[in-house]
């Protein structure tokens, strides 16, 4: 791949060619971190259910792969999955979406994964994302961190999933996909 010059806003970032959509943008330069095979196989099981969720009823709105996440002119992440409320989705936009998204899932990776606790989860608080998942990759310790909003425009409060437990989301009415469900092939 390429370098890139240092120091890119983030129009400069967007304009990139679209192969490089699992990167992010952190204080202008380009960061890449290919995803495993385990974190692929996490996110096509989350798309999975979130497809069967949107499938069942109208107004339930969209879920990408491929949604870039700014947060500041230099800062914005490739979230691994975004969900937009039906408000936000504008077939007519560039992008296909207005603002942020209001649910926003990132599946850990070993060499990210304090950057993406710390950094990455201020970051999307700062710019109003109202759900943030944490998804722990490892298949011997299948577990999830949600940080939620209680209310709009407070802080996010947490708490961890286990395997046993249930995902779902007040901003999904009937959604719900078991933890353990996450790591199955």
């Amino acid at each position: 791949m390429a370098a890139h010059p240092p120091n890119l806003t983030w129009d400069e970032f967007l304009a990139l060619p679209y192969e490089l959509r699992n990167v992010a943008l952190i204080d202008g330069e380009v960061v890449m971190n290919p995803p495993t095979a385990q974190h692929e196989l996490i996110v096509q099981n989350l798309i999975l259910a979130f497809r069967q969720w949107t499938a069942r009823a109208p107004g339930r709105d969209e879920v990408s792969t491929q949604q870039p996440v700014k947060i500041t002119d230099r800062r914005g992440y490739q979230p691994d999955v975004p969900w937009y409320r039906p408000e936000a989705c504008a077939p007519g936009a560039p992008a296909g979406f207005v603002g942020p998204p209001s649910l926003v899932v990132e599946v850990l990776s070993p060499s990210t994964r304090a950057f993406d606790q710390l950094r990455k989860r201020a970051d999307y608080q700062a710019a109003g994302i109202a759900e943030l998942w944490f998804i722990d990759p490892d298949p011997n310790a299948p577990c999830v961190r949600v940080c939620r909003r209680p209310a709009l425009g407070a802080r996010f409060d947490e708490h961890e999933l286990g395997p046993d437990d249930e995902l779902a989301s007040p901003l999904l009415p009937g959604f719900g996909v078991a933890v353990r469900a996450l790591y199955r092939r």
